[in-house]
């Protein structure tokens, strides 16, 4: 067997396509290794928080819903956005040129199912920048529809959308929408495909799973060939290709809970790229648990830590989106599936992006200072601060 490619989607939590090559003529390579190392980022921030629990993400989704927003903002706000997704502030227009052929190249046909969307959402009678508008539909074909957010409904037609553009594996990514967001972007990502070498139903038997909280009796697929294998330094890796070999999913098995701490903590693209290159075809045989998970998380923690936090805050700058009235990302939530079987792999992730007003500057109201007891008074030169005079006023004299 042929050493299996890097694969080229991140929905595999250790799948991050190949390095972008010097002169390629595929600008979207250029994202591989900056969203890869996203990635890494927060999945290594998500596994932290969570040490006993499932953590499964997809880089790509959360990239892309954040490269959206990235075009509504300006200034230090655009910056901290565009350095967490590990990309060039100063190189604006080659980063959305790279998530549009990024977009057009994963909705090109394969023997694996890969779609992407992207939608823009808007409270109604909240005006935009038509500029925000136009950049996201023709980077990101995401069309700009208009909803009241007030109501319930709209909850329930954004989850229909991702619903939809996920093989209803996610049937739901919004709980309820706070009520002064006026602008959310959302962007789904769906992939089902069918292993090179499948997996025999009949080999399948009950097997221990060592769980950090203890054993458990999972379904345990079996299967014999030459595959793309290493072991080394306490980890195992394998890679098991999809139908036509365009995308795998790489395995990697730590000997222990602490090698697989130490692996994440030094998780980078070109580690796993390093450790791709390592694989040699090998005769051997895999076995793996058949399983479905499924996942969720509020990123605006691990966001804020991985440098996004600005955005966060009254601080931010968003008029790209509108010019008058002040935003800040309120919420970013994401939501992933995952199953694999004998056949193959489907997998899905959707994620969303919030965007409220910040309170308005309320005037006060007029005051009225009555000065009928002693009171301070000083004379002060405003060219310069100087103060020329200064003192106490204890009982004025006609």
């Amino acid at each position: 067997m042929m050493k299996c490619l890097a694969a080229v989607m991140a929905f595999a939590m250790l799948g991050t396509g190949a390095p972008s090559r010097p002169g390629s003529s595929n600008p979207a390579q250029a994202l591989a290794k900056p969203y890869a190392q996203f990635g890494f980022d927060a999945l290594r921030e998500l596994a932290t928080k969570h040490p006993d629990g499932n953590v499964f993400i997809s880089p790509t989704s959360i990239a892309v819903a954040l490269a959206m927003t990235s075009n509504g903002a300006n200034g230090a706000t655009r910056d901290a956005i565009l350095t967490t997704l590990h990309s060039d502030p100063h190189a604006f227009d080659t980063f959305n040129a790279a998530n549009r052929a990024l977009a057009q190249q994963m909705g090109t046909t394969t023997a694996v199912q890969l779609s992407m969307a992207n939608a823009l959402w808007l409270q109604q009678g909240f005006a935009v920048n038509p500029s925000f508008n136009q950049v996201l539909q023709a980077n990101y074909n995401a069309q700009g529809q208009n909803l009241d957010f007030h109501n319930p409904a709209s909850t329930q037609t954004i989850n229909a959308w991702v619903a939809k553009h996920t093989n209803d594996r996610i049937p739901k990514l919004l709980d309820q929408i706070d009520p002064a967001t006026v602008v959310i972007l959302t962007n789904a990502i769906a992939f089902k495909g069918k292993w090179t070498l499948p997996f025999d139903p009949k080999e399948t038997q009950s097997h221990t799973f060592k769980t950090p909280t203890g054993a458990r009796e999972v379904p345990m697929m079996k299967h014999s060939a030459k595959y793309a294998y290493a072991s080394a330094n306490g980890l195992e890796a394998i890679c098991l290709p999809y139908t036509d070999r365009t995308f795998a999913m790489y395995v990697v098995l730590p000997q222990d809970a602490a090698r697989m701490q130490s692996f994440l903590q030094q998780l980078t693209p070109e580690a796993f790229t390093s450790l791709v290159t390592s694989l040699q075809p090998r005769e051997g045989a895999i076995e793996l648990p058949r399983f479905t998970i499924k996942y969720e998380a509020t990123l605006n923690t691990i966001l804020a830590k991985l440098g996004m936090g600005i955005a966060f805050s009254s601080g931010a700058n968003f008029r790209g989106i509108n010019e008058t009235k002040p935003l800040a990302i309120s919420e970013v939530r994401h939501a992933s599936f995952l199953s694999i079987d004998e056949e193959g792999t489907e997998a899905a992730a959707a994620t969303s992006v919030g965007i409220r007003t910040l309170a308005m500057r309320v005037e006060p109201p007029p005051f009225h200072m009555v000065v009928d007891h002693p009171f301070f008074v000083a004379i002060r030169d405003e060219r310069n601060g100087q103060i020329l005079f200064t003192g106490v006023v204890s009982e004025p004299v006609k």
